[in-house]
């Protein structure tokens, strides 16, 4: 079991990290405010189906991964939050 632990621990921050490299070489474009409020309201759902999964995770394996889902979800939402804000 041990093993299994960090070999997904593993595999989750490399995913980390692959998924930073990938954010770093987008381009960066101003989103529209009607664009914007769009992608406020997907973040928040995927926001709330990270929360739902994290409270249902009951393998040990997997809770390590909703935790990971869970703050990326919640991180993403504040960011477009934060953007919402400044355009405002």
């Amino acid at each position: 079991m041990p093993v299994a632990y960090e070999n997904i621990k593993n595999m989750l921050q490399r995913a980390a990290q692959m998924a930073e490299t990938m954010l770093e070489r987008l381009p960066v474009e101003k989103p529209t405010e009607a664009n914007l409020m769009e992608q406020l309201d997907r973040a928040r759902v995927e926001w709330q189906l990270a929360h739902r999964y994290f409270e249902t995770a009951t393998d040990p394996d997997l809770v390590d991964y909703a935790i990971y889902n869970l703050q990326a979800a919640e991180r993403h939402y504040a960011y477009l939050l934060k953007q919402a804000r400044q355009q405002s």
